[in-house]
């Protein structure tokens, strides 16, 4: 957890409020809290003060300063009115006002300088006196005490609550060439004690190790493969492939391919007897007469039924070729009692096979299953009404239900379900497949796939992200929709929320007058969207809108396009950020982030950045499904900055993959995307890189990225020395920040971490124009 602002202290009872306005500072408020100091070592004393100092460019606390003529702070007091001077509270409030002006990061004062000219109609350098002696001591003669000071902390104190940074992106940048796919029979038998067991590690060579501290593989949803991929369940976790293993995983192969070949005859039966003898009643019915016509039966056996036979028919005639061909080399492999886990070595050639014939089974399904996608969901989809038309059918008196009667109304139901039934069935023997493998078997990862595939058929999955389609059906249920916005990412998510107007109090009172709304967040849009007071729909029923429209939405839709009565909507664009330019905080309870961005909010009908005086920090409670749920959302905006980072092409490379680790002393996740880049690689689709990217051995032409450039805040270049026995480590940050450390490879991310959470929490403490918008 990168804490991003700190817990406030304000002794209510110590000190005491003074106020005024700067118009150097758009005529916001300032406040200081003036007091003796009270610290352990110290004495009550007139000359040493405390003073907490709040204003546009930030907030800052003393809890001990001494008031010395001798210090260059005390110029300041020169400057004050003649009155003023002999005033202990108003040299003290100008003391510490000149120290804090004088303490501020030049990149806050030289926004605020930029800011101040240009609201004064002048260039920059138009205010010399902005932070001088003089602009201090003004200051400090201009404030008035205050006397509701409580009121004031609780709004400061609401204002600059705590936010934490729980999950990071990063960008772990190889050599170019250091990333070796490995093909299948390239994969080496592995004893117990080799020091990588992960085979997905080996493609690193060298940096196998490195890239190992960043954890495991992560899933990232793309158009082929649109939930996590599926895992090996702890049935079977050893090396080991033992014989009774072998003898089960061939009689559950052996069973899949038997009641395919019962599938195929009933289907045989359905397709090519029954459809087609009730097909030619219906062809040669007489008029007028009660039984279903043509174009009704082709509600209850349409079409895609005859693709089904055929293609499972062909598929049939596969998976029996494999297990004939197989036969002979199980039956020998069963003789050897015990073999590594990756198969049998045969030969003098030292190629590693499979004689179980279990790669080669996995390798049908993964051809195969993706081409029942279309015909079984299009037969799922009509199945849904297969019940109602049966029984409509048979309410008439016809000879239709005469058929049917002599059939069986029964068995006909049963035949026209089966299709459907057999999806989950694939799905149930590659799970007991799976169970026989051993944990290293090269056969298990495209049992996996296949298996995802089933599963993504039966939920109805769309092949693709139909890009249009979305923004189409998205332009229906939002007023205000720009033409010209296309975003390139998916959809990943909708989230209810209550915009907290500042200075943020969270509670029943704060949230009544609340202005409710919607985020959509793309892989690399985040959309804000307004409810209307009236709105009924919320996140996740919009999200069920574009995923498949109700007859109420798309007949509204049409009435309105075609003239009719005008569509009331009940969310609003607002406007968009782009993701890489935003960032999102969290606060201690879970329930309310703060999001803070580069830029004001794209207006919705220009596609430019406002004029208006739009907050560039906003803070959200987050409701519904995300109520409480801070954690999970702030999550969700990390993969999807990742996922808006490369093109799908690369992701779904061998060279390309994204690992989490959570370290659990710091408290923070860490998805780090790994991939090789050369100074000269340009590859289609990939944007700017991550906020903080690390590069593994400059010197070999890793393509680095300067600080400050293209949103990169942090950049670490790790150089392999000593053959990968030590690293040397050099953080840089913004504002000159730069750690250099020797460490071996244990130490090599937790210093990593340590040095830059520092640089994240000092730039986020003097950089983000977070006070601003909350006064």
């Amino acid at each position: 957890m990168v804490r991003v602002t700190d817990g406030l202290v304000l002794p209510q009872d110590q000190v005491s409020l003074y106020y005024t306005t700067d118009p150097y500072l758009g005529n916001l408020p300032v406040f200081v809290f003036h007091g003796p100091s009270t610290t352990s070592n110290s004495t009550l004393n007139s000359s040493r003060i405390q003073v907490h100092i709040f204003t546009a460019a930030g907030f800052q606390s003393y809890p001990r300063i001494t008031i010395s003529p001798n210090s260059p702070f005390y110029q300041s007091v020169s400057h004050l009115p003649r009155d003023r001077q002999g005033d202990e509270i108003c040299r003290g409030l100008a003391f510490g006002l000149l120290k804090y002006f004088k303490e501020l990061p030049e990149v806050v004062r030289t926004g605020l300088i930029f800011q101040s000219a240009n609201s004064r109609g002048k260039r920059p350098g138009s205010a010399p006196t902005l932070f001088c002696e003089q602009h201090a001591a003004d200051v400090a003669g201009s404030m008035v005490k205050v006397e509701n000071i409580g009121e004031v902390i609780q709004d400061i104190e609401a204002a600059l609550r705590p936010q934490n940074i729980n999950h990071l992106d990063i960008d772990l940048v190889l050599p170019p060439g250091s990333i070796v796919p490995l093909r299948e029979e390239e994969i080496e038998e592995q004893n117990e004690d080799e020091e990588i067991p992960d085979p997905t590690l080996k493609q690193y060579g060298a940096y196998a190790p490195l890239v190992k501290l960043f954890g495991e593989v992560a899933f990232l949803p793309t158009s082929k493969l649109r939930r996590a991929p599926s895992r090996p369940t702890s049935l079977n976790r050893s090396r080991s492939f033992m014989k009774d293993q072998k003898l089960s995983l061939r009689r559950e192969m052996g069973e899949m391919v038997d009641t395919e070949e019962r599938y195929v005859i009933k289907m045989h039966e359905l397709v090519n007897h029954m459809a087609d003898d009730f097909r030619a009643k219906a062809k040669s019915r007489e008029f007028g007469s009660f039984s279903p016509s043509e174009q009704d039966l082709e509600k209850l056996f349409p079409r895609c039924l005859d693709r089904i036979l055929q293609i499972n028919s062909a598929f049939l005639a596969d998976i029996r070729k494999v297990m004939d061909e197989t036969e002979e080399d199980a039956m020998r492999d069963l003789e050897t009692p015990i073999v590594s886990s990756t198969g049998s070595r045969y030969g003098g050639t030292g190629r590693l096979r499979d004689p179980t014939g279990a790669l080669a089974f996995a390798k049908v399904l993964l051809e195969w299953f993706p081409q029942f996608s279309d015909c079984y969901q299009e037969y799922i989809r009509a199945s849904q009404e297969f019940p109602q038309i049966i029984t409509s059918f048979m309410k008439q008196p016809s000879s239709f239900r005469e058929r049917v009667q002599q059939t069986g109304e029964q068995r006909l139901r049963s035949a026209v379900i089966e299709p459907v039934q057999r999806l989950p069935r694939y799905s149930l023997f590659i799970d007991n497949i799976v169970n026989y493998l051993p944990v290293m078997h090269p056969a298990l990862q495209p049992m996996l796939k296949a298996r995802d595939i089933i599963t993504s058929i039966c939920s109805l999955d769309p092949p693709a992200t139909d890009k249009p389609q979305v923004v189409n059906r998205l332009r229906n249920l939002i007023d205000s929709w720009p033409k010209s916005l296309h975003p390139q990412g998916r959809l990943i998510t909708a989230v209810d929320f209550v915009e907290l107007p500042a200075p943020f109090h969270v509670g029943p009172s704060a949230t009544a007058s609340a202005r409710e709304g919607m985020f959509l967040l793309f892989a690399d849009y985040i959309i804000v969207l307004r409810k209307a007071r009236e709105c009924n729909l919320s996140a996740r029923g919009l999200v069920a809108e574009v995923d498949k429209p109700s007859a109420a939405t798309m007949i509204a839709s049409v009435t309105a396009a075609a003239g009719g009565h005008k569509k009331m909507y009940e969310l609003t664009f607002c406007g968009w950020h782009a993701l890489g330019d935003t960032r999102f905080t969290m606060s201690d309870d879970g329930r309310s982030v703060a999001m803070v961005s580069l830029h004001e909010l794209k207006d919705p009908e220009t596609g430019r950045e406002r004029t208006s005086p739009a907050a560039t920090v906003r803070n959200f409670i987050l409701q519904s499904a995300y109520d409480g749920k801070a954690l999970k959302f702030t999550e969700e905006i990390t993969k999807a900055r990742v996922e808006g980072r490369f093109a799908e092409a690369e992701r779904e490379t061998d060279k390309w993959c994204l690992r989490s680790i959570k370290l659990q002393a710091a408290e923070v996740t860490l998805h780090t995307a790994v991939f090789e880049e050369g100074i000269d690689t340009l590859i289609e689709g990939r944007k700017e890189p991550a906020s903080i990217r690390i590069v593994i051995d400059h010197a070999k032409g890793t393509k680095g990225a300067p600080v400050g450039h293209y949103g990169v805040d942090i950049v670490a270049n790790v150089t392999v020395m000593g053959g990968g026995l030590k690293y040397r480590l050099e953080v840089d940050g913004l504002n000159d920040r730069v750690f250099v450390d020797e460490v071996v490879i244990e130490h090599l991310l937790p210093t990593f971490t340590k040095r830059g959470m520092f640089i994240v929490f000092f730039t986020s403490q003097n950089d983000d124009p977070i006070l601003t918008n909350c006064m």
